[in-house]
């Protein structure tokens, strides 16, 4: 199959999938053509994917200058499946390809929220979004809750043309690895409790919510109680949310360490990893700590919930931070039981969200759009 593809923000996300999927020999056959923002995602396709997999034709961030591209593109060359990835890039490719009659399908890579709509000008957003979005031939959500989130914002997309595929990841690469002593990197004794935050530093990711939970702590039991959290994140909110908590006094139990390339691990490195997620389409995260057999606290958020349930992990209500709190000193303090519970559910977890049956599944749906043409 030759399938054009369309991104106009190809952020982390967007990239892993790309990395996760596209890797697989299932698309052996699949020639694959990609507009979208270079900004280094050419060596990153070029690190990750096999060689060629993905041609990139560099656009610029910009909507005009995106659907032209498109569009000189799709009149030059025959295609039998357009695919984008990202709800801007779907709603502009599908006006880009306005009279050709070509299958569409978008993947969605995030959730809708309310204020996306808020005002006169949102309003106007959502109605456009809207008509555009019932025209594109077939969408692919990375969760359930991604579809119900979809349907709950638009409900006039037939479900029918909405099709879950759950997410995933390398799990031979997260089931494998060894720690290291992260402790001793940043000056702590081996008896220190240590909470990993691999979020990025952006809302909903939560960060300031273990930053509040870690207050209560010190509120409530006193300063000994207070584990450190080692923080790998990125994002354009890091000064402000480590301003926050040196407001709050909570500096010294904090540390920023760069991104890593190793992240199993990074996981097993730390004795409880927080992921206090406001909304996720799909939580990868999660899933690398199940496969990795690593404790792990999480909200119960749309898309995160999805990937928790079944599993040891304690859920605690967006934004409570006091029963994150509550819950990570419950899990401290019975850290041998609960890393035996997540060893238990590791073999489990690599079966589940092996990224070679959402590989196969998308291929299948490409075929079944292309057939119904």
């Amino acid at each position: 199959m030759n399938i054009l593809m369309g991104a106009l923000q190809p952020g982390g996300g967007i990239r892993t999938f790309f990395r996760y999927i596209y890797g697989q020999p299932d698309f052996d056959r699949c020639t694959f053509t990609l507009v979208a923002p270079d900004h280094g995602l050419g060596e990153y396709l070029d690190e990750f994917l096999p060689p060629e997999r993905i041609k990139l034709i560099p656009t610029q961030p910009d909507s005009v200058k995106y659907i032209s591209r498109i569009r000189n593109i799709v009149r030059k060359e025959r295609f039998d499946l357009v695919h984008s990835h990202g709800f801007t890039a779907g709603a502009l490719t599908e006006v880009a390809i306005i009279g050709r009659k070509i299958p569409h399908l978008m993947t969605g890579h995030d959730m809708f929220t309310d204020p996306l709509f808020s005002g006169a000008r949102g309003k106007l957003k959502h109605f456009l979004l809207a008509v555009l979005l019932q025209r594109i031939t077939a969408i692919h959500t990375v969760t359930e809750d991604a579809k119900s989130n979809m349907l709950e914002f638009f409900p006039g997309i037939s479900e029918q043309s909405i099709f879950p595929i759950l997410h995933g990841i390398d799990t031979e690469f997260f089931g494998s690895g060894e720690s290291y002593d992260l402790k001793a990197q940043i000056g702590l004794s081996p008896d220190v409790p240590l909470i990993g935050f691999f979020g990025r530093f952006m809302s909903p990711k939560g960060f300031r919510s273990v930053v509040e939970a870690l207050d209560y702590i010190r509120r409530q039991f006193g300063v000994q109680a207070l584990p450190h959290v080692a923080t790998f994140g990125w994002g354009g909110f890091i000064r402000e949310d480590y301003a926050y908590l040196q407001d709050l006094g909570l500096a010294d139990y904090f540390h920023q360490l760069p991104q890593t390339n190793n992240m199993p691990s990074a996981l097993r490195s730390v004795d409880l990893v927080v992921m206090p997620s406001r909304w996720e389409a799909c939580g990868l995260l999660a899933m690398e700590c199940l496969t990795a057999g690593v404790p792990i606290i999480g909200s119960d958020c749309i898309g995160l919930r999805e990937v928790l349930d079944g599993s040891p992990a304690v859920t605690v209500p967006v934004g409570d931070a006091e029963k994150l709190g509550v819950a990570i000193l419950k899990d401290l303090a019975d850290l041998k039981r609960r890393r035996e519970q997540f060893t238990e559910y590791q073999p489990i977890a690599a079966e589940r969200f092996e990224v070679k049956r959402p590989a196969r599944e998308l291929l299948q749906l490409y075929k079944k759009i292309n057939n119904s043409r």
